[in-house]
């Protein structure tokens, strides 16, 4: 079974260190936005636990059951495109991405996880993030301009607590903020985003 998920959907520039030995990514190659793999699950699981220290991740972590469940289920979207959702006391099999930002076959910028429910329902970006060493460079705005191309022209939604670098991320994509709760967790929506190729083919 998932974690029980915070009320919010959120995201964090929160970040898993350095890998030992990586490569430095060429500056002069645009990072691109991919299926992220098995391998890189530990990646995304480390800065879900930076981002829970700093009160910014959407799950609760607080022991290795718990840490277990959710890589479990980011396998799972690694594997069948699902993520195991909590609906009224059951599990609902949703659609879901892993998607990871780097250059070529050099280290990981950072990844985001999405989901929605159908295909006719607007993806829920549930958490995404910045590696330390690539902060600072516009990176999370890139990131999330580009998983706005990639799915497919659709919406994409997301929920978070006004702190951290995230919010000005979102913002600088393109996302609109929508409502602050009492609690300081804001609600952001971004409109579809086609890639260049299908904007061509629409304006055709």
């Amino acid at each position: 079974m998932l974690t029980t998920l915070k009320r919010w959907l959120g995201a964090a520039d929160a970040a898993p260190g350095e890998t030992a030995g990586a490569k430095p990514a060429p500056q002069d190659a645009a990072p691109e936005l991919v299926d992220a793999g098995e391998d890189d699950v530990a990646l995304l699981l480390e800065a879900a636990r930076r981002a829970e220290g700093e009160g910014l991740s959407p799950w609760v972590l607080r022991d290795e059951a718990r840490l277990e469940t959710l890589r479990r289920s980011l396998e799972f979207v690694v594997h069948r495109g699902l993520w195991l959702q909590r609906e009224a006391g059951q599990v609902a099999h949703w659609q879901g991405r892993l998607l990871a930002l780097r250059h070529g076959d050099g280290p990981v910028l950072g990844m985001l996880l999405v989901c929605r429910r159908d295909d006719e329902a607007a993806w829920q970006l549930r958490f995404f993030f910045i590696a330390p060493q690539w902060q600072g460079r516009g990176h999370g705005a890139r990131l999330l301009m580009a998983a706005r191309r990639e799915l497919r022209g659709t919406p994409l939604k997301t929920r978070m607590p006004l702190t951290g670098a995230a919010p000005a991320s979102l913002e600088a994509a393109g996302f609109q903020r929508m409502h602050v709760d009492a609690g300081g967790v804001a609600s952001f929506e971004a409109p579809a985003q086609w890639n260049d190729q299908r904007e061509r083919k629409h304006g055709a």
